[in-house]
């Protein structure tokens, strides 16, 4: 019985590109609020994309290449960022502190006024790390940056790459559900004036 021939034509390839872990400048699509899934405290959910250089919009790519109905933007294109509340460990602050102070930095005569909505279009600099989770591969956000350091070569140490098991969360913003095709909640793409955060 002979096989069957194929269409060199109709070979499908995959719309995923794996985002190289190494810092980028990104561009804020959107933040919201949201409480924290052990109920204590909330955190920011902060929708980006790449801004500049090869891999700019590749996750607005990979949201329009999903073709899920109910498709939300890229798990990996949100940075989670613990909102401080009294008594919380000083890493929280410190992570705050800096993602804010990065984010004026990084903007010309920007101040941060507590409005989410007024992060939307603004830049900053990412530190992204490997990570293995669940059996899936992930790069993702871990610090924040100044975006000229990143485009000056002066980003400086990246964050280790962690693996199943590992102390990846000790300092690391809220967990949050993996999985390579885990997604964000509700933070969808929509036109650049009508993101709903």
């Amino acid at each position: 019985m002979a096989l069957p021939t194929y269409n060199k034509a109709q070979r499908k390839q995959s719309a995923f590109v794996q985002l190289p872990k190494g810092a980028y400048v990104l561009k804020i699509i959107g933040a919201k609020e949201v409480q924290n899934r052990s109920g204590a405290g909330t955190h920011l959910d902060i929708a980006f994309d790449i801004a500049e250089g090869e891999y700019k919009d590749l996750y607005q790519r990979q949201f329009d290449n999903n073709s899920n109905e109910d498709k939300k933007w890229p798990y990996d294109a949100v940075y989670r960022l613990n909102v401080p509340a009294d008594g919380c460990a000083q890493w929280i602050w410190d992570n705050w502190n800096t993602f804010f102070a990065d984010l004026e930095d990084s903007n010309n005569g920007f101040v941060f006024s507590g409005d989410l909505k007024l992060l939307k279009g603004k830049l900053i600099g990412g530190k992204f790390y490997n990570e293995h989770e669940n059996g899936y591969d992930h790069t993702k956000m871990k610090w924040s940056c100044i975006a000229d350091d990143v485009r000056n070569g002066r980003a400086g140490q990246l964050p280790k790459d962690t693996t199943d098991g590992s102390p990846s969360a000790k300092g690391n913003e809220s967990a949050a559900p993996s999985g390579a095709n885990a997604y964000a909640n509700n933070i969808p793409n929509v036109a650049e004036d009508e993101i709903p955060f």
